[in-house]
């Protein structure tokens, strides 16, 4: 009945208005709960937020006894947006959160971090972290395999797109990563970045390890940035050397690799990769570059002194390709110093360069400047060869991984394995276009022996050299013949 009614029925002012007091009060509490409702919703999913998941988190771990707290990141989904818009973006994760609904079921509680992060809490069987561990292994590997072996359809303006998810997942089990729902996350997040770095559609479970190396990476970013500041960089930084030898056990070749002795160390930094890692995070790498180019320059001129022939390996991000003028302005150094830049190979790891061609035009400007190019870490978590074979590169650098456990194999089993086969046709095709052949992570004599089978062009690696300071790269240099090795003073 509305109040309406009521006056023509001659209620009483006061029940009429008490009526109507309720009624506001009512649509009040329903503009309210819808209101908490969106605040707590991500809106093209409709799932559960952030701000929802800190808010009752605990309530679940505590009271409902999950356990287990999964972050899902999406890792292509920038692309689509960038090409499809975020028309396509909205459905594609639209249909991923359907994907995750549908594996979980009803023993699953999901959510949305943000446009590519969802989360997942769940009740795992196990009582120690070591039962959860097990009892997660299997339930990651479905949903991965779920979300990542078939093609995903999206209707978009009544056709459909064909799309390919790739992801990584970061888990951590209540209470032994988090005591609380904030610190539970933070750790799955942190496990979920440390998936990342295995390459894609991989996962990883939290360890306390992994914030020890996020604190050692602000140590190693602040002491870099103290030395730019200070103007000690030059200081810090030490050019190092790895030989090249032909399969006739020549030098042909010596890649210029860095060395960093933070501020009172005798010593240099045990972990190179972080602090490369590290400076291409932070924008830092250029920094090092011009340093190690500068240091380089003397043991360069005087090595073709030695050996004319001899060619020089210098290391490339993306990072630093994608930097163009700071990367032009550091590699002119060498122009203007007229060294003979086809003897001087950019060496640029193919994970993430053969996915992006707006680097290729750039790097096709370098070699015009006179430089070689070489594919470095080829077989390394991604190969591509229907771009490989259509850029103007002049070799490519075998990634150990690709051949380390053959010489083993082929000793028990013969040359008939799979991998002696393919290492052999992969050698094949890619001599077949012209490239220099290198192979990395040449460790000891079996290596050299499997490798003569094969014709590639140069072995680096412990067996004939580790990387060496300048000065024992230089007695190495001119000493060759008499010793065929290069040790470390």
């Amino acid at each position: 009945m509305g109040w309406k009614t009521m006056l023509k029925l001659k209620y009483p002012k006061e029940k009429i208005l008490l009526f109507i007091i309720e009624a506001v009060t009512k649509k009040f509490e329903k503009i309210n709960r819808q209101l908490v409702e969106s605040l707590h919703t991500y809106s093209v999913t409709g799932l559960k937020n952030r701000k929802y998941l800190f808010e009752f988190g605990d309530k679940f771990l505590k009271e409902e006894k999950y356990n287990t707290l999964a972050v899902v990141d999406i890792r292509n989904l920038r692309k689509y947006n960038e090409i499809f818009g975020h028309e396509t973006t909205d459905k594609i994760l639209k249909a991923i959160a359907d994907e995750i609904l549908n594996y979980c079921g009803e023993h699953c509680f999901i959510g949305n971090l943000d446009s590519g992060r969802f989360w997942i809490l769940t009740k795992l069987e196990g009582e120690t972290e070591e039962e959860l561990l097990r009892s997660a292994i299997p339930k990651v590997e479905g949903l991965i395999n779920k979300l990542t072996r078939d093609e995903l359809n999206i209707v978009l303006n009544e056709e459909e797109l064909t799309i390919l998810v790739s992801l990584n997942v970061g888990i951590a089990f209540y209470p032994f990563h988090g005591e609380n729902i904030r610190e539970l996350l933070q750790n799955a997040e942190i496990a979920t970045d440390r998936a990342k770095e295995k390459g894609i559609n991989t996962y990883e479970f939290f360890n306390e390890k992994f914030k020890e190396h996020i604190e050692e990476n602000i140590w190693i970013e602040e002491q870099l940035r103290k030395a730019v500041r200070k103007n000690k960089l030059g200081e810090q930084i030490e050019p190092y050397f790895q030989i090249k030898v032909s399969p006739e056990w020549e030098i042909t070749g010596v890649e210029i690799l860095l060395r960093w002795f933070p501020e009172g160390w005798k010593e240099p930094y045990r972990f190179t990769g972080r602090v490369i890692q590290v400076a291409e995070q932070t924008g830092l790498i250029n920094d090092l570059f011009e340093v190690i180019l500068e240091k380089s320059i003397p043991i360069m001129e005087e090595s073709w002194r030695i050996k004319p022939s001899i060619h020089f390996g210098l290391n490339i991000s993306p990072q630093q390709l994608a930097l163009k003028e700071e990367l032009r302005e550091a590699l002119n150094v060498l122009k203007e110093k007229k060294l003979p830049l086809n003897r001087i190979e950019l060496e640029v790891i193919e994970t993430e360069f053969l996915k992006e061609a707006k680097l290729w035009d750039f790097v096709n400007e370098l070699k015009e400047m006179g430089f070689s190019l070489v594919i470095d870490d080829f077989g390394k978590g991604y190969s591509s060869f229907d771009r490989i074979k259509i850029m103007e590169i002049d070799g490519v650098k075998i990634d150990k991984s690709l051949v380390e456990d053959i010489p083993e194999k082929v000793k028990k089993l013969g040359k008939t394995i799979k991998e002696y086969k393919f290492i052999g046709n992969l050698i094949r095709f890619l001599k077949n276009m012209g490239y220099k052949i290198t192979v990395e992570g040449v460790e000891d004599e079996n290596m050299v022996n499997l490798l003569k089978d094969f014709e590639i062009d140069e072995y680096q690696g412990f067996y004939f050299a580790k990387p060496v300071d300048a000065q024992t790269y230089l007695d190495c240099l001119k000493n060759w013949e008499n010793y065929k090795r290069c040790f470390p003073r």
